[in-house]
């Protein structure tokens, strides 16, 4: 029960750090010293220099209370101190410090991320409902952002088939976006998993895609990129894949409408050229048979 007690504290002194700091630390500050095992409780307690404690325990009581307040409001708060905190995020080097869960929080090695444009085309279309499909059948978990065009058409059409999606959001898990698909975000919420890096309460924001797409890159197992354009976000997902060590599938429409397709498909990057849907899911197949599982970094 102590060691539960000091688990939950050093919890809330990670969320402290993060939002209730006149003098922040930075991310990459806080990930160093989780991983090097530090107490973040004597961090909090020190990071206020010559001023009274109060302050510390100040924003030590309000993390708590807002730790409580979104455990009551039914969310997972996940962080890497958190036994449930998705393992494979630790083989990447910008690991989220929290994240937000609605659903059934799973390990989910097994997945595949499917992205593309939210202009698709039919043929588009087709291939991430095929895609999305086959995977469900071979018991993958699919990754989608829930952005219009190719995430909502991934999404839908695993939900059809009866099979696991997780949604990765721009947003706080208190807003529904975009505002055309609130029923299949709630339904996800039911049947799968909806995660956010965000606090409930934020709003989607030009900075807070790119961040989703980083993370959405660092959960998934594969990126398959089905279909975009030149300056489509969707480039994002596949650099940050490829700076996460992370196998990539592309179609042969992202190969041959981007210069960023060519790069990596001509390059020594671990990545696929997949012509169809069924091309892309054996290479996903493949990809999953030679992974191992990771491993925690923390101690």
């Amino acid at each position: 029960m102590e060691e539960e007690a000091m688990n939950r504290t050093e919890k809330a002194a990670l969320l402290a750090l993060l939002y209730h700091q006149s003098r922040r630390a930075s991310q990459p500050e806080l990930r160093q010293a989780i991983l090097d095992g530090e107490r973040l409780a004597d961090r909090l307690e020190g990071a206020d220099g010559l001023f009274a404690a109060s302050p510390a325990e100040d924003a030590l009581t309000r993390a708590k209370a807002d730790l409580a307040g979104w455990e009551a409001a039914g969310l997972h708060v996940l962080t890497p101190l958190d036994e449930e905190y998705p393992a494979q995020l630790f083989t990447v080097h910008d690991f989220p410090l929290v994240l937000f869960g609605r659903g059934q929080v799973e390990s989910d090695f097994r997945s595949a991320a499917i992205v593309g444009s939210r202009n698709y085309s039919q043929g588009g279309q087709q291939y991430a409902d095929e895609l999305a499909a086959r995977l469900v059948a071979a018991q993958v978990t699919v990754v989608s952002g829930l952005a219009k065009g190719i995430d909502i058409t991934a999404h839908r059409s695993v939900l059809q088939a009866g099979g696991r999606t997780v949604a990765v959001l721009g947003n706080g898990l208190d807003h529904a976006y975009p505002a055309e698909h609130p029923g299949t975000q709630e339904e996800i919420g039911r049947t799968g998993l909806l995660l956010s890096q965000f606090r409930p309460a934020t709003r989607p924001s030009k900075q807070s895609f790119p961040q989703r797409n980083v993370t959405m890159s660092a959960y998934s197992s594969v990126t398959v990129i089905v279909e975009a354009q030149e300056a489509s976000g969707t480039r994002i997902q596949a650099r940050a894949a490829i700076g996460h060590a992370r196998p990539l599938v592309l179609s042969e429409q992202v190969v041959q409408a981007t210069s960023w397709g060519k790069e990596f498909a001509a390059g020594s990057y671990d990545v696929t050229v997949a012509p169809s849907p069924a091309d892309a899911a054996a290479a996903v197949g493949d990809i999953l048979a030679r992974a191992t599982r990771p491993l925690s970094l923390v101690p």
